[in-house]
């Protein structure tokens, strides 16, 4: 399914993302209050461990809706409309378990180089190009660790892809990406090639080595927190 039609200008890292970083004093993303004679609230989760799914998200909200990327240089705080925008967005980017999901078998040890190669390059990658040759971001997933442990999916990493460029060799390709830890940034570049036995290799300029991405099933919400 194609998203939704874009807006004149191209999405870019330093226009459209935003000023500050995914970083985040240890606070609860979810509080809930259960009722009672003594009422309790609930802490869940901890959003030192990054909203780089929100913040992609939220980007590529505000993008589509033609709405300026906020100037803020610092992340809003805890509790404000802005705050609980991102955390519902991060939420959104799991794809009601299906995100994670992916990153775990992505990412899984006793996936086959080959297998892996083979679902990057002939299901993902023709996807993510026509959404980009028709003027449209996509937001990824990077699979960054390789273990059977869940806990370290939060090594994993959410990014926006904004264009497509030819790479520095003749059968690569170059995605830029629009990555959250790295506000404005605009060289921010994942290298798609093939390693001698025909398998996939990529580089990725923005952090840790990328074993393997995926198309995240973004859909667009209106940013009214930024209005």
């Amino acid at each position: 399914m194609s998203g939704p039609a874009p807006t004149s200008a191209p999405f870019s890292a330093s226009v459209n993302g935003f000023r500050f970083a995914n970083r985040w004093p240890h606070v609860p993303p979810l509080r809930f209050r259960l009722g009672g004679p003594v009422p309790i609230e609930l802490a869940v989760g901890d959003a030192a461990n990054g909203l780089c799914g929100g913040m992609a998200f939220a980007a590529l909200d505000l993008w589509f809706a033609g709405i300026p990327a906020p100037s803020q240089p610092e992340p809003p705080v805890e509790g404000t409309p802005e705050f609980q925008y991102l955390v519902r967005r991060q939420l959104d980017s799991f794809e009601l378990g299906v995100g994670p999901a992916r990153f775990y078998l992505l990412g899984a040890p006793w996936r086959s180089a080959t297998s892996r190669s083979a679902e990057v390059l002939r299901r993902e990658l023709p996807r993510i190009r026509r959404e980009l040759e028709a003027g449209r971001p996509v937001a990824l997933g990077l699979v960054h660790a390789v273990s059977a442990n869940p806990a370290t999916l939060i090594q994993d990493h959410q990014v926006v892809a904004s264009g497509l460029e030819a790479g520095p060799d003749t059968d690569s390709l170059s995605l830029r990406i629009y990555d959250p830890n790295l506000p404005g940034d605009d060289s921010v570049r994942l290298i798609v090639g093939r390693d001698l036995s025909g398998l996939l290799a990529l580089s990725y300029s923005g952090g840790p080595p990328v074993v393997a991405f995926f198309r995240q099933g973004y859909r667009p919400r209106d940013p009214l927190a930024w209005r």
